[in-house]
């Protein structure tokens, strides 16, 4: 069906039909708008995976020199150390031990006060030593053995009515399970009471270091 407009001189005929026509072809692209507003943040997303193990870091600056320690010979880390007194002033019998019965010092205890013997555990080289206090004449022995006890050196002092100190000292190599005591003679006037004390000292010097 056609049909026809008349404006003035101009006349326009156009056709209506009852189809369309065919798609237009696309138009170019536009121009791009703004730069809309940043969105609301979204929820975090799960945790990822482990990742591979670093490089090794470089080495830290050294530490503080630490303490000197112990010599790597346990013998060596033995002590061995006793120093008694004799608290009681009671007269001894020839031949009998001398008991220091008060106890200053005595690491590892090997210092018996109730017999008044030392009993050597660690062999090696000893040291003994005793100030013994009296009034009048003092000697005694100092002894040593395990079965069979001898008699290493007399010391003596004499001295009638007045005060005296008797001091003696010996260097021993012991072996394991002797005994060393001090021993009373005829000359017994050893003191051991306040102002007038009897000490008996010994220790260790160095381990036999064969065992």
């Amino acid at each position: 069906m056609a049909a026809s407009l008349v404006f003035g001189d101009l006349s326009l005929i156009y056709l209506v039909s009852a189809f369309p026509g065919l798609p237009g072809l696309a138009g170019d692209h536009g121009e791009f708008g703004e730069k809309g507003d940043p969105g609301i943040p979204g929820k975090p997303g799960k945790v990822g995976p482990k990742g591979p193990m670093g490089p090794k870091g470089a080495p830290g600056s050294p530490g503080p020199r630490g303490p000197k320690g112990e010599s790597g010979d346990y013998k060596a880390t033995q002590k061995i150390a006793f120093s008694v007194m004799r608290t009681v002033n009671i007269a001894l019998r020839k031949d009998q031990t001398i008991r220091f019965d008060h106890v200053i010092t005595n690491v590892n205890n090997n210092y018996e006060p109730r017999s008044g013997k030392f009993t050597c555990r660690v062999p090696g080289l000893y040291y003994f030593t005793y100030h013994a206090s009296s009034r009048g004449n003092l000697c005694v022995n100092l002894i040593r053995g395990r079965d069979r006890m001898q008699k290493v050196a007399t010391f003596c002092d004499y001295a009638q009515n007045t005060f005296q100190v008797t001091t003696g000292g010996m260097v021993l190599k012991l072996e394991q399970g002797e005994n060393v005591f001090l021993q009373a003679t005829e000359k017994n006037s050893i003191l051991g009471m306040e102002g007038a004390n009897s000490i008996f000292s010994g220790f260790l010097l160095f381990p036999d270091p064969q065992v």
